[in-house]
């Protein structure tokens, strides 16, 4: 799932909302409109945020 995190063309001071935004363009019509799937795609969403925080961390990281 990094993979889909490096693709999502956001820089490390975009806030959460375009990281959902991106994420969201990452996924099909069927999944974004199919309830069933609504589970899968919060889950999907929590973990392109995570990896966001992640790597907003280890920039600091290194940045001091």
């Amino acid at each position: 799932m990094y993979g889909t995190y490096s693709r999502l063309d956001i820089t490390l001071h975009d806030g959460w909302r375009a990281v959902v935004r991106a994420a969201s363009r990452k996924l099909t019509r069927q999944a974004l409109r199919d309830p069933a799937r609504q589970t899968a795609r919060k889950q999907f969403y929590r973990q392109m945020l995570d990896y966001h925080r992640q790597a907003q961390t280890i920039a600091l990281t290194w940045r001091h």
